[in-house]
């Protein structure tokens, strides 16, 4: 026998893993799955490292787990080799006792054979890295899968640690393409803009209100997060925090200068850049910067600001889908989507400006080399609005670029440039 279990932490365990009961329970959870289901269940199935899947609060990754454990239950793989166990479920306690009591259970009970241990939210157990390295490096036959906000290895030293021995994924909110395909609905205008508004959350199509949607993502996501979540890890003023982010969610896509962001706060220069950063590894936002001659330089001064889910924008800012301001700011609303798309291809991304007078959106950074994108969500399209994008691709030598349209879907020639019009609700 390893080391005992503590009782109220066994009775926990129990209740959170039905499939030990006889007879055994499977978890019920949705039936249809994330885009990131068939990687994550080959990774946890067929991957001897420990398998980490980061996200924002509320984007799925408990379900996903569960849909796994589910299919792993029905393809009679033994339940007792599956154990399952959120430590948010424990609050205001020393979770990594906790934790080494719930391995030891698990290897006690089925002793050499194969474990999976699915372990959610482990960013409340204090040292949770240097436990799982320990157990890791002993026992080849347990299977660590676990979960975790995006601050998940922010304060710690767990990447170093663990180097070598975990592969992360990076659960994000929902694409269009998911929303249509989870809800079975058709791509249409009036599904993009729900999709817009309140798509990227899996939780928020069955909330029929407006304001408990806008509740729903700036008081029990994005705060959460700024309040909660990190304060827990860094000294840092969750106050001044969220004031921040909230001031870059109400202007995406505009140059921000740091000097300006400090003084509208009133903290240090050096204090915003690093809350910009610590925000920027959470995945709450994300910061372009103006490319430069090279392929991959950048001037630190000049950046964008855009919020990885494009619902914080709308429901940060709007009453709802028929709101003037908000048919005022389609524009950049559509281009904080464009952004979290290019986001998701996993390529670079920047913008480009030239002394605060032309200016292209996005340069994306392909293998072939440098492809720039505009966003024109606008009913007509006039020569004169692709000035820059043909300036910049005859300045770089570039053959091809994209603009992303509100209707038109077609391909012309601009002075020997091959630009592509692509309609926004094509990027699925």
């Amino acid at each position: 026998m390893l080391k005992s279990i503590n009782n109220s932490v066994l009775d926990e365990l129990k209740r959170q893993n039905p499939w030990w009961q006889d007879p055994p329970a499977a978890p019920l959870v949705s039936k249809v799955k994330r885009d990131l289901f068939s990687l994550l269940k080959e990774r946890i199935l067929h991957r001897e490292l420990i398998t980490s899947l980061i996200g924002l609060r509320r984007v799925g990754k408990s379900t996903l787990l569960f849909q796994i454990i589910e299919e792993m239950f029905h393809d009679n793989v033994d339940p007792k080799s599956i154990l399952y166990f959120s430590f948010e479920e424990l609050p205001g306690r020393d979770l990594g006792d906790a934790l080494k009591g719930i391995i030891d259970h698990q290897i006690d009970q089925n002793l050499q054979k194969k474990s999976y241990l699915f372990l959610d939210e482990i960013q409340y157990v204090n040292n949770w890295n240097s436990i799982l390295k320990h157990y890791f490096d002993l026992y080849p036959q347990l299977k660590f899968t676990i979960t975790g906000s995006a601050s998940l290895f922010i304060g710690t030293s767990a990447h170093e640690s663990l180097a070598g021995r975990i592969q992360e994924l990076v659960l994000r909110p929902m694409g269009y393409g998911e929303y249509l395909r989870l809800n079975s609905k058709e791509n249409t205008s009036e599904h993009f803009m729900q999709y817009l508004a309140w798509g990227e959350f899996p939780y928020l199509e069955k909330l029929p209100d407006w304001a408990e949607k806008k509740e729903y993502v700036n008081e029990f996501i994005m705060k959460k997060v700024v309040e909660n979540d990190l304060p827990r890890l860094k000294k840092v003023y969750g106050h001044d925090l969220y004031h921040l982010l909230n001031m870059v969610i109400a202007r995406p896509g505009q140059q921000i200068e740091i000097q300006n962001l400090a003084l509208d706060i009133g903290i240090s220069q050096n204090t915003v850049r690093e809350y910009l950063s610590l925000l920027e590894k959470t995945n709450l936002i994300s910061q372009l910067f103006n490319v430069g001659i090279g392929f991959r330089t950048r001037s630190v001064r000049q950046r964008k600001i855009y919020s990885w889910s494009v619902n914080s924008v709308v429901l940060k800012s709007f009453q709802g889908l028929n709101s003037d301001l908000w048919q005022r700011d389609m524009g950049l609303i559509v281009e904080t989507f464009v952004h979290n798309y290019l986001l998701r291809t996993g390529n670079e991304l920047f913008f480009w400006r030239q002394r605060q007078i032309k200016e292209v959106d996005f340069i994306q950074v392909l293998p072939e080399g440098k492809f720039p994108i505009e966003v024109k969500y606008q009913n007509e399209i006039r020569p004169n609005d692709l000035q820059n994008l043909v300036y910049y691709c005859k300045k770089e030598h570039l053959k091809k670029a994209m603009v992303i349209t509100k209707n038109e879907d077609k391909i012309v020639d601009l002075e020997g440039v091959e630009i592509v019009f692509r309609p926004a609700t094509q990027l699925l």
